[in-house]
């Protein structure tokens, strides 16, 4: 499959090699280097030559100078958790039709993500340093999945606003596929999967004859269909009567593994008259992944599950 995503963003950081006073002059290099994408930017934020020339002027060159470092000392990981997260959600963002690309760019921090034509293909264009100024360069993935599902829907401009407005945003579809019961699980588990960018295997377990035995799964066939309790990561949740998470499963003692991608496990346990009666399983592929949103959101949706099963 071609590389839908391209790191953009060092060439347009080539501006701090310029004199402040020809910044402008680098912006118009841009619109020549990339064709009709810079223009169609502009147009698509309606913004005149002299709008331009003040948003330049008010950007600090120490303000992009931080942004190139910290840019720089992730990017290739950053580029390749885009990639990854696109390519592993194929079917569901039709990526066959080979009709959008991906590009990350350094642009004028207007808005995190938008739209444009290209000379072939659309062009979704990620502004790095946008998502950089509100702190969630570490959510690119997630940020860049929102933006492809966007464009699939017919959007072409959008701010991605953080986990916790995005998980707030999908709790609403979940409430929606579970009010048509129980047998909506597997659909769950695909629609976690395919809008948040490192859940790459989502399933649940359910508990009988005093044993986690597997359900509704997305993602890779494992043989793991029956775990005794405190065995891995999903028996340890089940003794415990807690959400565990475990970062990096190579440090995990306790582990039982279900493919060599898997790098983070987090389970969370569905209990119904306060005993558990099952578990949420999602495995990343992604290091570390897993913040206090993620725990909040998925023993909400635990909540939700509770008063299906």
């Amino acid at each position: 499959m071609r590389s839908i995503v391209q790191n953009k963003v060092e060439e347009c950081l080539e501006i701090l090699r310029w004199d402040r006073t020809k910044w402008a002059d680098f912006w118009e290099s841009l619109r020549k280097k990339f064709g009709p994408i810079v223009p169609n930017y502009e147009k698509v934020l309606r913004l005149s030559d002299e709008e331009v020339k003040k948003i330049l002027w008010n950007t600090e060159r120490r303000e992009l100078d931080r942004f190139k470092w910290e840019w720089l000392d992730v990017s290739r990981n950053k580029k390749v958790e885009c990639a990854e997260s696109l390519s592993e959600r194929a079917e569901f963002l039709e990526l066959k039709r080979e009709d959008f690309s991906v590009f990350l760019m350094a642009l004028l921090g207007k808005t995190d993500w938008m739209v444009v034509d290209g000379e072939k293909e659309k062009i979704v264009l990620i502004d790095v340093f946008s998502l950089w100024r509100k702190g969630l360069l570490k959510e690119l993935s997630l940020a860049t999945l929102q933006a492809a599902i966007g464009f699939r829907k017919g959007e072409n401009v959008g701010n991605y606003g953080g986990k916790k407005a995005y998980f707030n945003s999908l709790l609403k579809k979940v409430e929606e596929i579970l009010s048509e019961g129980k047998e909506t699980l597997k659909d769950l588990c695909e629609f976690l999967r395919n809008h948040v960018s490192y859940y790459d295997w989502v399933g649940f377990y359910f508990v009988e004859d005093g044993k986690l035995k597997l359900g509704p799964f997305v993602g890779e066939p494992t043989e793991h269909v029956e775990i005794p309790f405190g065995i891995g990561v999903c028996g340890q949740a089940a003794e415990r009567k807690e959400t565990f998470v475990v970062q990096d499963v190579t440090r995990e003692t306790n582990y039982l593994s279900c493919s060599p991608k898997t790098k983070a496990e987090i389970v969370v346990p569905v209990f119904k008259n306060g005993e558990i009666v099952g578990e949420l399983d999602i495995d990343s592929y992604s290091p570390s992944p897993f913040s206090e949103e993620d725990r909040r959101f998925l023993e909400r949706i635990c909540e939700l599950v509770s008063k299906v099963v």
